[in-house]
């Protein structure tokens, strides 16, 4: 498509990972895939009453607010490892298995750099590393600082987890878990890559000379 070999752009907002790996990047032009991720039951928690409310998106549901959490979780909830099918190239109507799942984690250990919504100023730090972002920049600072406290996003999840917590190992939790098992052992292992990377990611902001 040529977006990439242009240079006019430094970043690439997508949720479509295989379709930019195909189409806009090649051994010539490669780049970092950073995200950010969660842990699929608090992801479906919050994607139900978000949608209740959220006149605003085009995925509003109205409907929603008639049903208790419960009953959407083991009647409504159509979504099942959603990521997994993601990242091994599945569509959404496909059945993952236990090699995609193991597709999915070989491409996060190899392409992604991984952050996590339950860590995000540490995710957002390695992030700004990694695409040589200056953070002791007073604009930068200023910048990070309205991102991770005061903006709309922030608040929002801020009041999200606090008032719509469902406890692990629930009833409401295990129904949603059960229709997501390939997706939480993935996050699980993003996890672990997490930790992990720590070591690598801060050795590019302290080089040994």
């Amino acid at each position: 498509m040529g977006l990439v070999p242009s240079g006019l752009v430094d970043l690439i907002i997508t949720s479509e990972v295989s379709h930019a790996a195909e189409y806009l990047f090649d051994e010539s032009h490669k780049g970092h895939i950073l995200a950010l991720f969660r842990h699929p039951v608090d992801r479906l928690v919050s994607k139900f009453f978000y949608l209740r409310e959220a006149t605003w998106d085009p995925q509003y549901r109205p409907q929603w607010k008639n049903l208790n959490i419960l009953e959407f979780a083991k009647n409504k909830n159509r979504e099942n490892n959603y990521v997994v099918k993601k990242l091994a190239g599945l569509g959404v109507n496909d059945t993952a298995t236990e090699e995609d799942l193991r597709i999915a984690m070989r491409t996060i250990k190899m392409r992604f750099v991984v952050g996590l919504l339950d860590e995000m100023e540490e995710s957002v730090r390695r992030f700004n590393v990694v695409m040589g972002i200056d953070e002791t920049d007073m604009e930068n600072r200023e910048c990070m600082n309205h991102l991770l406290h005061d903006s709309v996003g922030a608040r929002n999840y801020n009041s999200d987890a606090r008032l719509h917590k469902v406890e692990t190992g629930s009833t409401v939790w295990n129904a949603f878990a059960r229709r997501n098992e390939l997706d939480i052992k993935l996050y699980l292992f993003i996890v672990d890559v997490f930790g992990q990377q720590k070591e690598i990611i801060d050795s590019y902001e302290n080089p040994i000379h």
